[in-house]
Order: structure tokens, then C-alpha cells, then sequence
């Protein structure tokens, strides 16, 4: 995967500042691409990882943008156009979610996961495909939750599910405009997101004794995967759920 490159082309990441977004825009950035990322908050490590990826040799823009907020969508993209002109790659990786059992959710806290991790990647597309003059990918990142039943994760895992349905949809209908459509699901991965989980050692602990491939998943891992799924080398991949996961869910 070194040796593929992504020069002359733009990445958007959402919720690339920091985590796996900002590994996955620093990777593409290492290829030789033009990076756009979005954040939520914190404008110092926004800076810090712009900082990161200009020093690469490349062009890099961010923006404070919430995924959540159809007109923060529109005018992030309104940005984009104006300053690159285009978008070949778009990676859906911004996410949020309300930790709780079910009966504890409230319905702000379902519309505040679903605003964001599935009608936030619907609309991101809907922006970034007129800018996909050339065809482009647009990969977005799942987790296992969509498909297992973890503590703590309803509004989450109903959300992933929701995003992996769109991945397909979308990959059939932007199919004739030269898009391919993908996403990444990644097993237990040790980012500042699990800090919000009560169960966050069990959760640690369980991952690290039962992952077939003997190590946790890293955020190097979704990178080089989501980066694969916007190669050539991926061109008749559409519509997949990748899973990264060390063959966790593989296991009973």
C-alpha cells in the first residue's frame, strides 16, 4: 500500500483532527493528496494536526463543521469547492453517541447519535459527489456494533447499521457517476472515543485476550483499509462492509 498514490487528489475526512480520522488524513497525506478535514471543537488540535499534514509537502484546510447540522454540511463542502475545486475521496469517520442501556435513552440523545452518524454521511455525500468531476470513493467507518449486541451501545450500534444500509444504497445509485461507495468496520480500537464507555477496561481486556490475530486493532489498520478501498486496486469492490477486526468476529 506505500506505493499507491493519491497525488493531485483531494480527501475530505470529517472528524479528521484527531483519532482515527486524523491517522487516515495524515496517510493519504503521505500518498501525496490534498487534505480537507472537519472538526467539532478543539481549534489547537486542529492546528496541530494541519500542522502535521502541510509538513508533508501537501495542501491542508480544516474546518470547524458539524456533521450533525445540514447547513455546517453545506457551507464545510461550499468551502471545499471554492478553495480545491473538486473532491475525489470523501471518508465519513466523524461520529458521536449517547452511552447508555435502552431504557435510560432519551429521544434527544437518538437524534443526536442518527443526526450524526447516519443522515450526517447521507448529506456529506449528497455535497461531495457533484465535486467528484473525475469519479471518486467515498468510504465510511462502521463498527462491529452494527452487527453484535454491545453493552452500553444502542443508539450507536442502530446508527452503524443505519450507515451500512446507506453504504449500499448509495454505492448503486452513484455507481454511474463514476463513485464507489464503501465502508470500514473496525473491531475494539484504543482511541479517546472508548473513554466514554463505562465498560471501557472490560471492554480492553476482552478485546486483547480474544482477537485471533493476537493484538488489538490499530488506527493505522482502518487507515491502510479505507486507503485500499480508494485505490484501483479496489475499482469492482462496491457496496462492502469491510471488516477490520483481527477475526474477533469470527468467534461465537
Amino acid at each position: 500500500m506505500s506505493d499507491t498514490t493519491f497525488a493531485g487528489q483531494v480527501v475530505v475526512v470529517t472528524g479528521g483532527s484527531r483519532g482515527i480520522g486524523r491517522t487516515i488524513a495524515l496517510e493519504f497525506a503521505k500518498r501525496g493528496a490534498d487534505i480537507a478535514f472537519g472538526y467539532l471543537r478543539s481549534h489547537r488540535v486542529a492546528r496541530e494536526t494541519t500542522a502535521e499534514i502541510e509538513a508533508l509537502g501537501v495542501k491542508c484546510f480544516a474546518a470547524q463543521a458539524n456533521v450533525g447540522d445540514p447547513k455546517s454540511i453545506t457551507r464545510f463542502f461550499q468551502q471545499i469547492s471554492d478553495l480545491y475545486g473538486r473532491v475525489d475521496v470523501l471518508v465519513n469517520n466523524a461520529a458521536s453517541g449517547i452511552q447508555r442501556p435502552a431504557l435510560e435513552l432519551e429521544a434527544k440523545h437518538w437524534d443526536w447519535t442518527m443526526n450524526i452518524n447516519a443522515r450526517g454521511p447521507f448529506l456529506c455525500a449528497k455535497e461531495a459527489a457533484p465535486l467528484m468531476i473525475d469519479g471518486g470513493s467515498v468510504v465510511s467507518i462502521s463498527s462491529l456494533g452494527s452487527q453484535r449486541v454491545l453493552p452500553f451501545y444502542l443508539s450507536v450500534g442502530v446508527s452503524k447499521g443505519a450507515l451500512e444500509t446507506l453504504t449500499r444504497y448509495l454505492a448503486v445509485e452513484l455507481a454511474p457517476l463514476g463513485i464507489r461507495v464503501n465502508a470500514v468496520s473496525g473491531g475494539y480500537v484504543e482511541t479517546n472515543a472508548l473513554e466514554h464507555f463505562p465498560n471501557k477496561d472490560d471492554m480492553l481486556a476482552s478485546a486483547r485476550q480474544k482477537t485471533p490475530a493476537g493484538r488489538m486493532v490499530t488506527q493505522l489498520d482502518i487507515a491502510l483499509a479505507t486507503i485500499f478501498l480508494c485505490s484501483p486496486a479496489a475499482e469492482m469492490v462496491r457496496g462492502q462492509v469491510l471488516a477490520v477486526d483481527g477475526g474477533v468476529s469470527l468467534l461465537p
